[in-house]
């Protein structure tokens, strides 16, 4: 049964014109090719899949998705459980999520778009910060209100109400890849940041090394929740027609190893003839496993992770984008003037 619309994830508002548009929605270029055809399969939702592709900035993007209205049945029990299994009360996430801000602003206004329950607005708590948030359930955003005291918006980000020139600081992680309509996203962003103001985006990398050798079976993707997929330069574009100036960009160390080849064999499996059960990324596995696992993160993954890194292939991009700030005014006179 589909969810309400106050359980959603957080899901950009969307017209007919949005969903049906195929020009690319970073670069506004009209010469995109169809490039990825997903089949069907039990931890991808219930129909095949196909994405579309820009040549120009490499984004790429769900064709025909579904509705607003029909995308909430996408966000079962499992999905949230994985989110909360993900880090949502990380410390160790949001201390290298904050340590980036830092090198562009340590206090003032502080806005998280798609805030959740309040795992990064919660890590501010107590600092240099004016916590505000943006959370499509009434519920999770009550939550976040309780555990942070921030002031928390309850739907779309595209019907929340700011004051422009507000924010020094706004955050987007592991949202805008869910969002209709990045382009405007971006554009409010840019009228609520105060001139000098900084935003921080954090998506998957559909250009990565990963995402290049698993194809359709790469966990990033994740579809059909995922409705738009990011390359370095597509993100960059975006940004530019909002007329945010890009001032970091890199792929930190990061691994979407085990869930993909989770996907990749479980299809093997298929094929062979047996019915192994749908893949559940929140499953806790035995001791045993979990001992393996450990040592495969310790040095494998963790060699790779930053090999990928250092060469701009990891998984995820990090991103921060900056308002102009306001030019000074000139000065009157001249050196020497009486």
């Amino acid at each position: 049964m589909p969810f309400s619309r106050d359980e959603m994830m957080m899901i950009s508002s969307v017209s007919e014109d949005a969903v049906s548009n195929k020009s690319c929605p970073c670069c506004g270029d009209n010469n995109f090719e169809n490039w990825m055809h997903v089949p069907k399969r039990d931890q991808q939702g219930s129909a095949p899949y196909d994405l579309l592709r820009c040549p120009a900035c490499l984004h790429s993007w769900l064709d025909n998705p579904p509705t607003a209205d029909e995308m909430g049945y996408y966000y079962s029990d499992q999905y949230h459980r994985a989110i909360g299994h993900a880090g949502e009360r990380s410390a160790k996430r949001w201390n290298r999520q904050l340590q980036v801000i830092e090198k562009y602003k340590t206090g003032g206004r502080v806005l998280d778009i798609g805030c959740s329950s309040g795992g990064f607005l919660g890590y501010l708590k107590g600092g240099p910060w004016e916590l505000y948030g943006i959370e499509a359930s009434a519920p999770t955003a009550e939550r976040a209100r309780s555990a942070t005291g921030a002031q928390v918006f309850a739907g779309d980000v595209l019907e929340a109400e700011f004051p422009p020139n507000w924010f020094d600081v706004i955050t987007c992680s592991d949202v805008m890849e869910h969002l209709y309509e990045p382009g405007e996203v971006f554009r409010r962003v840019y009228r609520w940041l105060k001139p000098g103001g900084i935003f921080y985006v954090f998506v998957p990398n559909i250009m990565s090394w990963e995402a290049r050798v698993f194809g359709t079976y790469w966990s990033g993707l994740d579809l059909p929740r995922h409705l738009h997929h990011y390359s370095k330069k597509s993100l960059a574009r975006l940004a530019a027609s909002a007329n945010l100036q890009q001032v970091r960009m890199v792929t930190p160390p990061g691994c979407y190893l085990e869930p993909s080849a989770a996907i990749l064999l479980h299809e093997l499996a298929h094929k062979a003839g047996m019915k192994p059960k749908p893949v559940d990324v929140t499953a806790q596995p035995g001791w045993i496993w979990r001992i393996a696992r450990k040592g495969m993160r310790l040095t494998v993954v963790a060699l790779y992770s930053v090999v990928a890194s250092a060469c701009g292939e990891a998984p995820s991009l990090q991103a921060v984008f900056q308002k102009e700030a306001e030019p000074r005014l000139a000065e009157h006179g001249s050196a020497g003037t009486r």
